[in-house]
């Protein structure tokens, strides 16, 4: 599809809640340096001031931004062509190339309280999958903002406090914002000022809930991840806790020497077309040897 037939679609989609993913630069990063990063905190915010739209989650990383948000499809496109412009515009001032002509960005409709919170998970999973951090340590996300009494530590100026000439450097541009917004001296402008937390900890009611979701939603990581052609990396003890939720959730909790032949079978179909695990993975976690997992996943039968 061209990129003006989706864009027309895309700008013809009503209000509602959506993921927004841009591109994977290839080649290249979209944030290299601290500054870059704390740069992309204030289009978020600014992204909303400008275009009506309201954040729940976002996370910039290395190469791509995710957000959820609610919003019209037509103010998505322009929040995209504005944080286009203005990443193209900041990478050429830091001296590396600017965002190719292409670049472009993908908009998922979100159309049930289910899917929102999958969409969320996902989105602050991304830099655990990618090894960049722990359970809320990604500064460049608001992943630390819900249920973190961290949060409550950060002192940030008031936006009213900071000179005009000062504000316009920090935004690269004659841009404002609210003047009760606050900015921290190195990570930007403090998430806290624009995300909607009310909204996520309704999805989420007790700190718990988000943790277990952020750390054993294997599954939905996995599809979403497809569907976005992302890759999925997992840990050996992520293949073990996926292996032992399935034969918790769909073998009644047997063991694996408990499984049958034909038991062992349906779990390698499931780990393999659910989860996305290679024979490898599925051979050194079920501890069947790799030639027989090939072999099966590979049968007639299973086409």
């Amino acid at each position: 599809m061209s990129r003006l037939i989706e864009r027309k679609i895309y700008r013809a989609v009503g209000e509602g809640d959506y993921h927004f993913c841009t591109d994977g630069l290839s080649g290249g990063l979209l944030f290299n340096t601290q500054a870059e990063y704390s740069f992309g905190m204030f289009l978020m915010g600014l992204i909303c001031i400008k275009f009506s739209i309201r954040i729940y989650a976002f996370t910039l990383m290395p190469n791509h931004i995710h957000i959820i948000l609610h919003g019209t499809g037509e103010n998505c496109v322009l929040a995209f062509d504005f944080l286009k412009r203005k990443l193209s515009a900041r990478l050429k001032r830091d001296g590396y190339g600017p965002l190719p002509d292409n670049y472009w960005f993908m908009l998922t409709p979100i159309d049930s309280e289910l899917q929102l919170r999958q969409e969320f998970i996902y989105v602050l999973r991304n830099p655990l999958e990618q090894g960049l951090c722990a359970v809320g340590g990604y500064q460049w996300s608001s992943e630390w903002l819900y249920y973190s009494n961290f949060s409550t530590l950060l002192q940030g100026t008031p936006v009213s406090q900071i000179s005009k000439r000062s504000l316009k450097g920090m935004l690269g541009g004659e841009d404002e914002l609210p003047g009760h917004w606050l900015v921290h001296p190195e990570i930007g402008l403090l998430p806290g000022s624009f995300v909607d937390v009310d909204a996520v900890r309704a999805l989420f009611p007790h700190p718990k809930d988000l943790q277990i979701a952020l750390v054993k939603d294997y599954e939905v990581f996995y599809q979403i991840a497809s569907r976005l052609g992302e890759l999925t990396k997992y840990s050996k003890s992520e293949l073990e806790s996926i292996v032992s939720q399935t034969l918790q959730q769909r073998f009644s909790g047997k063991t694996l020497r408990m499984l049958s032949e034909e038991d062992k079978g349906k779990l390698m179909i499931i780990l393999h077309r659910e989860f996305g695990m290679n024979s490898y993975q599925i051979s050194t976690t079920i501890y069947v040897k790799e030639k027989i997992v090939r072999q099966f996943l590979g049968s007639k039968e299973l086409r």
